[in-house]
């Protein structure tokens, strides 16, 4: 039944995108008062022949006059963009549970402290903090003579640990957010306070009990984070040059490249929160067992 309503959930997150991907040919009319239907369905008709033969995809930037194969060079800016994604994901929610454990270490007065702290920060915009690091790095180069990061990638040069970085900041607020409040709900269950009366110490109680029941939880509040971390990536491949997905999107606008640009962050997205329940399911939520 699980497997059952996995595939169910794809093919209906599959076809609203499918459907999605000829929006703009539809609506493209509203302007004269026109909807133009056929020309929709005959996009959603090139757009499933596209998905069922992509070798024969071809593409064409924005100015440009030649046309040239899709595949395989869509997968390299796929490749770089889920590089950095992912990476960013992982060490914004490592981060996130290590403020929190730490956090919860504290008194309740100055865990508020803390908490109200790390929210001041989640309003700062993200090309504030993008500019001020790019600008940070270039004026320790100056001084220095010493590259720390490269800040701008170039065909023959990918650079990768900047743009994590910058990607990382505010989702791990965010992440820290979710996190803290997950935690303080599972301290106040009796689970904890019987840890609490037979003499098992704070630290060991965060780490063995409360992480093992709140990680499930904060790992799936965390698609908003990764929704958000997605409209940001735009902003990171453009200020950093990054050849990546999204700036390929920007750079074609056609129906059917644009759908298969949103498969290509889909389809990952989809298999990383299917396969984390299914391990997660069995490696954690388990806390309760003293």
């Amino acid at each position: 039944m699980k497997l059952l309503h996995i595939i169910k959930n794809f093919i209906l997150s599959a076809a609203g995108i499918i459907l999605m991907g000829g929006l703009p040919v539809l609506i493209s009319g509203l302007a004269a008062k026109e909807v133009h239907w056929n020309a929709y369905w005959t996009t959603i008709q090139e757009i499933l022949s596209a998905i069922i033969h992509p070798s024969e995809l071809t593409y064409k930037v924005i100015g440009g006059q030649k046309e040239r194969d899709l595949f395989p060079f869509l997968w390299e800016p796929i490749q770089y963009s889920l590089t950095v994604l992912f990476s960013s994901f992982f060490l914004a929610m490592l981060l996130a549970v290590i403020l929190t454990i730490l956090t919860m270490m504290f008194s309740e007065k100055i865990r508020q402290s803390i908490k109200f702290g790390f929210y001041l920060l989640e309003s700062l915009p993200d090309l504030l903090i993008i500019l001020l690091l790019q600008l940070a790095i270039l004026a320790y180069y100056k001084q220095s003579g010493q590259v720390v990061a490269g800040i701008a990638a170039t065909y023959e040069e990918k650079i990768y640990l900047l743009p994590i970085l910058v990607l990382t900041i505010l989702p791990s607020i965010q992440l820290y957010r979710l996190t803290i409040m997950t935690f303080e709900k599972e301290e106040k269950k009796d689970y904890v306070q019987l840890a609490k009366s037979i003499g098992l110490g704070k630290f060991f109680i965060l780490i063995v009990h409360i992480l093992r029941n709140a990680v499930i939880s904060v790992f799936f509040q965390s698609k908003k984070t990764v929704w958000f971390m997605l409209s940001n990536l735009f902003v990171v491949e453009l200020l950093f040059n990054i050849p990546g997905i999204t700036r390929f999107l920007m750079s074609t606008l056609q129906p059917t490249l644009f759908t298969l640009a949103l498969f290509s962050i889909f389809i990952p997205l989809f298999l990383f929160y299917n396969i984390g329940e299914f391990v997660l399911s069995r490696k954690a939520n388990r806390g309760e067992e003293l």
